[in-house]
């Protein structure tokens, strides 16, 4: 299980390998019991599930390994992150990734375009400074580049409200 499909939850493969059969049946008995009975058993699931964790990892036992991870890249870009977590975005927390990956796309577009400038103006063979008729992007381009790091966005962002 090398990459996920958008319909799996890392969260499910997750709580798969920490997890036993026994706590399973618990978790899939708890609509059975009583009122009074299901208010100890939340607790006591987790308390197993903790118990089976460290019992694990103690043991030096490490089930997921490498097969949790979201893609071979060392660096996952900022939608890679989003896709992974936008379901348990607040309002205001899905706004504000929407905006950055906005930001980065518009950013690739101006890329794009600077790029064209640049070969229409070799093209007309005028010998002026592509700078003059376009903005120099090279500051942002080292921000947000392939390996595109959230603190360097924030800065950015931040840098750009002073």
């Amino acid at each position: 299980m090398s990459e996920l499909d958008d319909e799996n939850d890392y969260t499910l493969v997750f709580d798969h390998f920490y997890t036993n059969n026994h706590i399973q049946i618990l978790k899939s008995l708890l609509p059975f019991f009583d009122d009074q009975n299901t208010s100890f058993l939340p607790i006591l699931i987790k308390y197993l599930e903790l118990q089976h964790t460290i019992s694990l990892t103690m043991k030096g036992v490490h089930p997921l390994g490498h097969s949790i991870k979201a893609s071979s890249k060392q660096t996952p870009n900022v939608e890679e992150v989003y896709h992974a977590i936008k379901k348990y975005l607040a309002p205001n927390e899905e706004k504000s990734f929407q905006q950055i990956i906005n930001m980065m796309h518009t950013m690739d577009n101006v890329k794009e375009m600077q790029k064209m400038m640049e070969l229409f103006q070799s093209m007309n063979g005028d010998g002026n400074d592509s700078s003059s008729t376009f903005p120099d992007l090279s500051s942002l381009e080292n921000i947000m580049g392939d390996s595109s790091n959230m603190g360097d966005i924030m800065k950015l962002i931040n840098s750009m409200k002073k």
